[in-house]
């Protein structure tokens, strides 16, 4: 198992009736062991829970969400990122969410293999994300902090004999590599091929 959270752009609501209704599924994003908020953002404009496309699962296992809302509140977010780095990743990422071959109503987010790495049942996981989608402001401001550089400890003062024998060295400074930062919201990953492709089915 890949352990990826799937992120596609459909016309329909999945369910047993998608493909007799003409459903399309169309591969926007993967992302490897793990939720990114990026996702959960475009999820985020009228969020519902709803079956999944790939899991043969009863159960309402995935999300469901209004594509353009979702791209909107986005844009909100990105704009809030002033960091010069993150700017070419920032406009791959709307040229590809605007592009009219990948925009339909609604987006789906399948996390069934991120589920099925813990022990509660996969759907009050998936309960928990709908929670989550639908209060994203704590995760926000905490995402939008780790872009920032840490801050820089005041030096310890240094003894008299530290001084005399050469003892004292240099406070190590804290590594900030922002582009990790970056990368870690979910941007940069996007593509129409995801390990579960639906193009010709």
């Amino acid at each position: 198992m890949a352990n990826r959270s799937y992120l596609y752009s459909t016309n329909v609501i999945p369910g047993p009736n998608a493909k007799t209704n003409g459903r399309k599924l169309i591969g926007i994003s993967e992302w490897n062991y793990g939720i990114p908020i990026v996702y959960k953002l475009l999820l985020s404009g009228n969020p519902k829970t709803c079956q999944s496309s790939i899991w043969d699962n009863p159960e309402k296992i995935a999300l469901i969400g209004d594509y353009t809302s979702g791209v909107k509140n986005l844009e909100g977010f990105l704009s809030k990122v002033a960091l010069p780095s993150a700017q070419e990743l920032i406009t791959e990422a709307i040229e590809f969410l605007n592009n009219p071959e990948n925009q339909n109503q609604y987006f789906v987010l399948e996390c069934g293999e991120i589920f099925d790495m813990g022990n509660t049942p996969i759907l009050e996981q998936n309960l928990e994300l709908f929670e989550q989608v639908q209060n994203l402001h704590p995760e926000m401001v905490e995402a939008l902090q780790s872009l920032l550089p840490p801050p820089v400890e005041p030096p310890i003062p240094v003894g008299f004999f530290s001084k005399l024998f050469g003892l004292a060295s240099e406070p190590q400074k804290p590594v900030h590599d922002p582009m990790k930062s970056i990368y870690a919201l979910g941007l940069g990953n996007w593509s129409n091929i995801l390990y579960f492709d639906f193009t010709n089915k």
